[in-house]
């Protein structure tokens, strides 16, 4: 095998063409090999000058067999060896008696290189033989007519016919090695006592034995057999037998020489006598361990499977996509379904449910077939057993074959009934409470308006009387009554903001605001209570200086005048009050105030921002409603910040207030100073319309106005009476009351505005309603001012006599 042989190999695929190329070229086997893809290339190539033809047993549109016989025709004389990955060992018996020389499987190829050089040599051989046999025959003819002549040759005939011999045994020495060196092994016993009377050599790489330590041993081959496996092997033996059936296949273990069990495939062929009887057994038998390996491996991954499809906690189905009969149906489908897997395997939607919902599911099925695209049903009413109707949310998938087409359908779902429930009941609570929202901001408004309507009579009058000159016992009385009543006016906007905070009605107008200077104008205000006290009042706002930070103004002065006022009232005499501003962490700015009172315990610190908590100082002479630290809490917390407390007793307690940082206004307003107006002089004149149906409010302006003798009041105690009196006199101003008998101010607001003659009139809102929302929508509305109840009387002569003034300088419409 020095020179370079020609193999033709009949085989469509290049990967393996090129495979086994690649392995006899490493075995040492110097080839040339011409690939033939199909029958045509085949034919056109099988004339040509080879040495050997490999074949592949399974050809598109060609195959192993038809290309053996089509050798055998046209090229007996080349050797014919399969080189498969399909082909089984009774095929390949079969080929090799229909005069294959060999056949290699491929995934065996180590075996290709010694196959090929048996074939070549095999062939040499049978070639030799075939010119042997020739030269007999002419020899033979010649013997006929020269036999004295010959007889010598004749004996170098003879000679050459016992090498030739020789040679033949040499071959079928060859073949018992070739069956030693097969993956299976070949073996044959007696019927009657299972004594093994011949066993390939091979048996020593498989089991472990020699061929002397089996044959004539009585028994041997049950014996080997697993005891599991054993009574049923035999018993189907027997049984074929007896039925005189030829051949049968089992699969069964087979102990080994050190104990160990391997998996047999084993084909016995049973020959019979001419009596009928079986006369002996021949069996093949091939190695499956690694297939049964594989097998188990398969088994448990699809024992693993089951257990994660029965402990899956939705219902997961599959059917078959030909008639959508259920193949499969987990623990958590009987549970939700209340229907056992007995029941509706095999069956289909038809069997189980109303016509109208086996209908609805049956669509739903073939559109995901059909559309091979996974529909998803977010809500699916489904009837059960004992559980009523259920709601699931499914999907359903199309499971397809090798070529693409629908082959099962899978359907997942899960039972969403309580999720859908728990939805609607939130749904329903949500609503209610929004309805009690609603309900809160209208009792917060009837609140705010009939708290306050009786107190401005009462500090609208106390205010009057301070004007007037009385007695120094009358006046200390007037003043106690002012004291109180805007105590009792406090209370009920801490009271009112806590409200609004807890129904989240709180309105806010955030804006960059410089910390600095709000902590310089708050504590400005506070001085005047802290020096009565003997109190001093330390700022240092060196750590923010020119920051600003993001917040109603108006609310955190509120705070901020809350934290100062406490630390004034709850400060030792003669003690210390500081208030410091500085950037905290992050985009903070943190605003603190420090007081050197007698300090909290640690276990009452919780408690402070409590509404009405004022831990036991209500039993001393300090006075306050328990909610400016709540409220301040709440107001903190809807402007983005923190509030927060931290004390020692005796060394006193600090407050701060965290707030984020924001950039500066692009341009910066002048801050609004309060600086003191000079009295108006009181020689306004005009007409003045007062719309009011509380007569102690009418009494209270009618009062006032006596200091305004050039003005003339009119008043209506609906709304549709002053809507009629402003287009009959009108007045030079209107003030009007929000709550009326008729119809809300608002709606007078806006007949008024919406009317070209009472358009230009001037509206002033006198509202017991303090919230910011309801003053910045009116006087978006049209109105010219908002005053909130209970008034003060400066306030309101003011707005009045400078309306007056405004509308005297002009010239009076017709």
């Amino acid at each position: 095998m020095d020179q370079i042989l020609r193999i033709l190999h009949l085989e469509d695929d290049a990967v393996d063409a090129e495979l086994v190329a690649a392995t006899l070229a490493q075995e040492g086997v110097v080839c040339e090999c011409v690939r033939a893809a199909s029958r045509e290339q085949f034919l056109s190539a099988i004339d040509g000058a080879f040495d050997l033809i490999l074949s592949d047993y399974a050809i598109p549109g060609f195959d192993g067999v038809s290309a053996q016989t089509i050798a055998r025709e046209r090229r007996p004389d080349l050797p014919f060896v399969f080189v498969s990955g399909t082909m089984g060992e009774e095929v390949a018996i079969d080929r090799m008696k229909a005069g294959a020389t060999d056949y290699v499987l491929k995934h065996r190829l180590m075996r290709l290189a010694p196959a090929v050089r048996r074939a070549l040599e095999e062939s040499h051989n049978r070639r030799q033989r075939e010119r042997a046999e020739a030269e007999v025959h002419r020899l033979n003819a010649e013997l006929e007519e020269r036999v004295v002549e010959r007889t010598a040759q004749l004996a170098e005939a003879n000679r050459l016919l016992a090498r030739r011999e020789a040679e033949l045994a040499q071959a079928n020495a060859f073949l018992e090695h070739v069956v030693a060196a097969s993956p299976s092994m070949i073996f044959r016993f007696e019927p009657d006592d299972l004594r093994v009377t011949y066993v390939s050599p091979n048996i020593g790489w498989l089991l472990g034995f020699t061929p002397a330590e089996v044959i004539g041993v009585p028994g041997f081959w049950e014996s080997i057999i697993h005891p599991d496996d054993r009574a049923e092997a035999l018993t189907r033996l027997r049984q074929a037998m007896d039925a005189m059936v030829v051949q049968i296949e089992q699969e069964y273990r087979c102990r080994s020489k050190d104990g160990r069990y391997r998996w047999f495939f084993n084909l016995l062929r049973i020959e019979y006598g001419e009596d009928g009887r079986p006369a002996a057994v021949l069996g093949y038998a091939l190695d499956i361990a690694d297939r049964k390996a594989a097998e188990e491996e398969v088994q448990r991954a699809n024992a693993f499977l089951d257990s994660i499809i029965e402990n899956l906690p939705v219902m997961l189905f599959v059917k078959d996509a030909r008639d959508l009969r259920f193949v499969r149906f987990n623990r958590a489908g009987e549970r939700m379904l209340s229907i056992a897997r007995t029941t509706i395997l095999g069956k289909t939607d038809k069997d189980l449910f109303p016509p109208h919902v086996a209908d609805a599911y049956g669509a739903t099925d073939r559109a995901t077939l059909t559309g091979r695209s996974i529909v998803d049903i977010p809500e699916d009413i489904v009837p059960t057993r004992d559980r009523g109707p259920r709601i699931l949310h499914t999907r359903k998938i199309p499971i397809c074959d090798s070529r693409g087409e629908p082959a099962y359908l899978l359907g997942i779902s899960e039972d969403i009934t309580e999720r859908r429930t728990a939805e609607e009941e939130a749904r329903l609570a949500k609503l209610e409470a929004e309805r009690a929202n609603r309900a809160k901001s209208e009792f917060l408004s009837r609140m705010s308006h009939d708290l306050r309507t009786p107190l401005n009579a009462v500090l609208g009058f106390a205010q009057l009387l301070e004007l007037e000159a009385l007695p120094p016992d009358q006046t200390d009385c007037v003043t106690q009554i002012l004291k109180g009543g805007r105590h009792l006016l406090e209370l009920i906007n801490e009271v009112l903001d806590i409200a609004r905070i807890e129904a989240g009605h709180l309105s806010l107008s955030a804006e960059p605001v410089e910390a600095a200077e709000i902590v310089q104008q708050s504590a400005d205000l506070i001085r005047p209570l802290a020096e009565a006290r003997g109190l001093s009042v330390r700022v240092d706002t060196a750590g923010a200086a020119g920051g600003y930070i993001r917040a109603d103004r108006q609310r955190l002065k509120q705070i901020l005048l809350n934290l100062l006022g406490n630390a004034v009232k709850y400060n030792r005499d003669h003690g210390t009050v500081s208030v410091a501003c500085a950037r905290g962490e992050g985009d903070r700015v943190r605003i603190s105030v420090t007081d050197s009172g007698a300090g909290i315990p640690a276990d009452k610190l919780a408690l402070l921002f409590q509404p009405f908590e004022r831990l036991g100082a209500e039993q001393s002479a300090i006075e306050g409603t328990g909610l400016g630290l709540a409220v301040s809490k709440g107001l903190a917390q809807a402007m983005g910040g923190t509030i927060g407390v931290a004390s020692e007793v005796d060394r006193g307690t600090t407050f701060w207030v965290e707030l984020p940082q924001s950039q500066a206004p692009q341009t910066a307003a002048a801050t609004p100073v309060d600086v003191p107006r000079a009295e108006v002089p009181a020689t306004s004149s005009g007409v003045l319309l007062y719309i009011e149906d509380n007569r102690s409010n009418v009494r209270l302006l009618e009062r006032l106005l006596g200091r305004r003798r050039n003005i003339r009041l009119l008043t209506a105690m609906c709304g549709e009476d002053g809507i009629a009196c402003a287009r009959q006199e009108r007045p030079d101003l209107i003030l009007l009351d929000l709550h009326l008998p008729d119809m809300p101010g608002e709606e007078v607001l806006r007949r008024l505005w919406s009317d070209r003659d009472t358009r230009p009139l001037p509206v002033a809102v006198l509202s017991a309603d303090a919230t910011s929302t309801q003053r910045q929508r009116l006087l978006a509305s049209g109105a010219v001012a908002y005053l909130t109840k209970p008034i003060e009387v400066t306030q309101l002569l003011r707005l009045i006599d400078e309306r007056m003034d405004t509308r005297a300088s002009s010239e009076r419409p017709s």
